[in-house]
C-alpha cells in the first residue's frame, strides 16, 4: 500500500477547518513551524511519523483518520448500514455518491 500524502494533507486541513483553527495555531499545538505545516498539507513535504502522531494530538484524531480517511470513534451500524447500501450500486452511482460525500464535507454549513 502506498502513503498518499495528498490526502493526508487534505484530511488535516479539511479537519482543521472543523477545529477552526489557523495553521499558525495548529502549528504551534503540533510543535513544527506554520511553513512546514503548510508543506504537509500541499504535500509538498512528506511528514515523519513522529510529525503524524503530533498532529494526530493535535487535531484529536486517529492515525487511521490522517492516513486512511478511516476515524474509528464513528464505526457504527449506521455506517454500516450506508456501506452495504453503496456496496449495492454500481460504479457510475458510487463515484457520484464519493464525490458528494467530498463536496458535502468541505461545505461551510
Amino acid at each position: 500500500m502506498e502513503v498518499n500524502y495528498v490526502e493526508i494533507g487534505k484530511r488535516i486541513l479539511r479537519r482543521r477547518h472543523v477545529l477552526d483553527l489557523t495553521q499558525e495555531e495548529l502549528a504551534e499545538k503540533a510543535d513544527m513551524s506554520a511553513a512546514y505545516l503548510g508543506n504537509v498539507e500541499r504535500a509538498s513535504s512528506k511528514c515523519s511519523i513522529e510529525t503524524l502522531m503530533k498532529l494526530c494530538r493535535a487535531l484529536e484524531v486517529t492515525p487511521d483518520y490522517l492516513l486512511l480517511g478511516v476515524d474509528k470513534e464513528y464505526r457504527n451500524d449506521d455506517l454500516s448500514e450506508i456501506k452495504n447500501e453503496i456496496y449495492r450500486c454500481d460504479a457510475k452511482k458510487k463515484k457520484f455518491i464519493k464525490e458528494f460525500i467530498k463536496w458535502y464535507a468541505d461545505q461551510e454549513i
